[in-house]
């Protein structure tokens, strides 16, 4: 095979032209060492160095190709590489990769960078038995040293299962640092064949649950052979002092614990034996189903559409998020965990005062904060209320939570209350941002959130524990994800720990007729991938709404413009930063009406290094409720966009004023409309029938008793319709 544009300069050595350095061209030649799994990138190495090529012209360049190829160096992000590539010919296919060198982490460095190496007995500390995902580093141990893989979007690990057990790793030695050339090492496998298990039966799934009850949890797994079926398991991670197990041998495994109790938390070690070889899980949290109500109650901050509803009216509050949470925390009787990114106390009510007045009756209140965010409201707490913050600096991200837990070591079941979703405790998120708050009463999920606010904390009691909290990627895996809350199968995931990313993923990729998503931003871009595909290979129905185009990334707009054209909108027409992070899936439908809920932005930080929480909702009522917000806000930033046929042009002014308005409206059509304002509650204000003849219509809005604030004008005409806003000042 050949392409070239010319390949007439003289070949020179790989590591002549490393030494030669950036901004010079060269000719070399070698052996493809990886091929699609990595992305664009081509490593090509020789018998004296290894080298990357950056070129989407490489596209069909596989593992094994012998190529001639010329180009420029460059330094990237310290990596250095080829690009632009001029010209190349493949000279051969299916070589034999070089052997690779056997090492230790710590000599992964500059010398042997873009070479394939080895590394032995190395064993992986982040999130052992858990699953690879895209866009994330995983940190192993070798030889008492610590190093990394990194995990791509679309690689071919995603998904795989992190071995629990020492393995080799094969890979290609990779470097990604902003700042110093003598930093950021990372070893790249290529696919599942880079990881060599020493024994000869390993896990090749997770310890999954399949199912639950309020008595017995069941479990499945899988292994490479046929093996026995046994569980360690025990009320603590270090007590796993009870055993059970199955008959005969099976490399698919599956059992049942039965006989336990209403919110029972179990840890679980799944293993298998095969002769004298036992492959191992990690130690798992499970809990079984509540003795709680399941009751759950949704409210926003900005108006909400009901003509939409199906099951239950979503409900808005308007600006008093802040009182309904004080309501809930004057009904607390013995514990109160608090976590809160943004806590300023300017123009809304004193949150800090009802959590001083249930610390003063003797309720025990944790309090965790973000150090690094405008925290005034912290400052106003007792000396008595324990509290923590974050820590800063490079290596951790913001610790993003929104959540509150109230009352979870009470013994009744029907007390224990969670309290979640995108709401910082602000002047602009209370009163003006559009936001929704989730409250949840369940036994079972209140003890999942406080093994979660205990690591934080670090500590179970009341005071906190600096040298044992865990933050961002210091925390591990250790909560349990699944939950039968009220007849809805619930899912429960904290960043960056859980891999939160690959379950957006999931949700998306289950859409089978609609998806809706509200979320401030979407900067990554497998996210974006995931929705497209969901698009054309699904024919989901799909509209999304973000705060605006800069809250993506460019590789995310441009495949979401092009996908979606008008179905994507930017919150640019109703006052306040669009603040929700939410999606709905295959609502109004039997296709598993999914609601997506929580404080984690659809970024790499939110996946890697902050603190969020996120809950995966199958019930169609809350799918529904989320809808008839998520149409209300869509349509009122639908303006100047479509009116659907409804009106050819919409004027209100003057605007702002003093209550008094003139409409002036050019139809095509002669046509009836209701005519509805609404304030930013919900509450509609008024409501007529308008007859509208063909061409202009003009009549007046007197609202001059009306309280200042802004307020939504919507005209329906059967399944046509116009929104517009106005400011009475």
């Amino acid at each position: 095979m050949f392409v070239s544009l010319g390949m007439n300069a003289q070949t020179i050595s790989i590591a002549a032209a490393r030494a030669l350095g950036a901004s010079n061209t060269v000719t070399i030649k070698g052996i493809v060492t990886n091929g699609s799994e990595l992305g664009p990138i081509r490593y090509i190495q020789d018998s004296t160095a290894g080298l990357a090529i950056y070129s989407s012209s490489l596209a069909n360049v596989n593992r094994g190709d012998s190529i001639k190829v010329t180009g420029t160096l460059v330094d990237y992000n310290a990596l250095l590489e080829m690009n632009p590539v001029s010209s190349f010919t493949i000279l051969s296919t299916g070589n034999p990769s070089p052997t690779p060198e056997l090492i230790v982490p710590d000599s992964l460095n500059e010398a042997r960078e873009s070479e394939l190496m080895r590394i032995n007995g190395a064993t992986f500390t982040t999130n052992p038995g858990g699953t690879f995902s895209s866009n994330s580093s995983y940190n192993f141990t070798a030889n008492g040293q610590t190093s990394s893989i990194y995990v791509r979007s679309n690689h071919p690990l995603i998904g795989t299962i992190i071995p629990t057990a020492a393995v080799d790793l094969v890979g290609i030695c990779s470097q990604y640092s902003y700042s110093n050339p003598n930093t950021g090492y990372q070893f790249l496998c290529r696919d599942t064949a880079d990881i060599i298990m020493s024994n000869q039966i390993s896990m090749t799934s997770p310890l999954n649950e399949t199912g639950l009850t309020a008595t017995s949890i069941s479990f499945a797994w899988t292994t490479s052979i046929a093996g026995t079926t046994e569980l360690f398991y025990g009320s603590t991670p270090t007590s796993l002092t009870n055993h059970v197990s199955g008959t005969g041998t099976t490399k698919t495994h599956a059992y049942t614990l039965s006989g336990l109790s209403a919110s029972d938390l179990v840890y679980v070690k799944a293993f298998s034996v095969d002769g004298s070889d036992t492959a191992f899980s990690t130690v798992r949290p499970f809990i079984t189903v509540s003795a709680s109500t399941g009751d759950i109650k949704v409210y926003f901050n900005q108006a909400v559409d009901n003509s939409v509803m199906t099951h239950k009216a979503a409900i808005s509050v308007g600006t008093h998020l802040d009182d309904t949470l004080i309501a809930y925390i004057n009904r607390a009787t013995t514990s109160i965990d608090f976590t809160m990114y943004n806590f300023t106390e300017s123009n809304i009510s004193s949150v800090s005062g009802a959590l001083n007045a249930a610390f003063a009756r003797g309720v025990i209140v944790r309090v965790i904060f973000d150090g690094s965010a405008n925290n005034s409201g912290i400052q106003s707490l007792v000396a008595g209320i324990k509290k923590i913050g974050s820590p800063t600096g490079a290596t951790y991200g913001i610790m993003h939570n929104k959540f509150i837990i109230f009352d979870a070591a009470n013994t009744d079941p029907n007390d224990d209350i969670v309290w979640t979703g995108s709401t910082n405790l602000t002047d602009g998120q209370i009163n003006l941002d559009p936001n929704s708050v989730i409250i949840i009463q369940d036994k079972s999920l209140a003890m999942a959130y406080t093994l979660e606010f205990n690591e934080m904390f670090g500590s179970t009691t009341a005071t906190p524990s600096f040298a044992n909290s865990k933050f961002g990627p210091d925390k591990m895996d250790n909560t349990p994800h699944l939950f039968e809350i009220g007849g809805r199968h619930v899912e429960c995931y904290f960043s960056p720990a859980d891999g939160t990313n690959d379950h957006i993923i999931s949700t998306i990729e289950s859409a089978d007729n609609n998806m809706r998503i509200a979320t401030m931003l979407i900067t990554r871009t497998d996210l974006g991938y995931a929705i497209q595909d969901a698009v054309n290979n699904n024919s989901a129905a799909t509209k999304i709404l973000v705060n605006n185009e800069s809250g993506c990334s460019q590789t995310v707009w441009t495949i979401l413009s092009a996908l979606l054209g008008k179905d994507l909108v930017e919150d640019d027409k109703v006052p306040g930063i669009m603040h929700h992070k939410f999606m709905i899936v295959d609502e109004g439908t039997a296709s598993d009406p999914t609601l997506l809920i929580g404080s984690h932005n659809w970024s790499n930080a939110a996946n890697n290094k902050n603190d969020e929480n996120t809950l995966i909702i199958h019930d169609d009522t809350l799918a529904n409720i989320y809808y008839q917000a998520f149409k209300q806000r869509f349509d009122a930033n639908y303006v100047g966009i479509d009116v659907n046929d409804f009106a050819s042009s919409v004027n209100i002014y003057p605007n702002p004023s003093n209550g008094q308005f003139t409409v002036e409206i050019q139809t095509e059509n002669n046509l009836q409309a209701d005519f509805i304002i609404y304030d930013l509650s919900g509450r509609i204000i008024s409501s007529q029938k308008k007859t509208l003849q063909s061409g202009s219509n003009s009549f007046n809005i007197d609202l001059k008793d009306i309280a200042a604030g802004t307020y939504i004008l919507q005209m329906r005409n059967g399944d046509q319709q116009h929104i517009s806003t106005f400011i009475i000042k």
